[in-house]
């Protein structure tokens, strides 16, 4: 499969930057991304290799199919709108209750603290 074809250092790392883009998307979304865009370029190297002599390791061509494909960050913009508005509202949704949470919390232990301190406060006999 064209996966298993190694790829040069500047293939690599372009793939890495996809992946710490995508990083937020479901995990086997991000792995289907990855080997889409692994074969793109495996299967562009090969066609490229037949009209040149230097062949598949030729820096520019290598160069000139990762500029055809574009800026990670836009592939992965791409992917995301891709997704079902289910799973896009989802992670969104987990976020906000985490910090509705973490904020619901804090705001009983400060107010509870704070009703328990005005009651010490108020108490007959606590001002002198």
């Amino acid at each position: 499969m064209t996966e298993d074809l190694p790829l040069d250092a500047t293939a690599e790392e372009y793939l890495s930057e996809i992946e710490r883009a995508a990083a937020a998307l479901p995990a086997n979304r991000r792995a289907e991304l990855l080997a889409d865009v692994r074969s793109h370029i495996v299967v562009a190297q090969a066609e490229a290799a037949s009209g040149s002599p230097a062949g598949i390791e030729d820096p520019a061509v290598i160069s000139q199919i990762l500029s055809k494909l574009g800026d990670p960050e836009a592939i992965v913009a791409a992917a995301v709108a891709d997704l079902p508005p289910e799973t896009q509202v989802s992670s969104t949704t987990r976020t906000a209750s985490s910090v509705l949470v973490k904020t619901a919390v804090i705001l009983l232990l400060i107010g509870g603290l704070g009703w328990f301190v005005l009651h010490l406060l108020l108490q007959p006999g606590s001002a002198g």
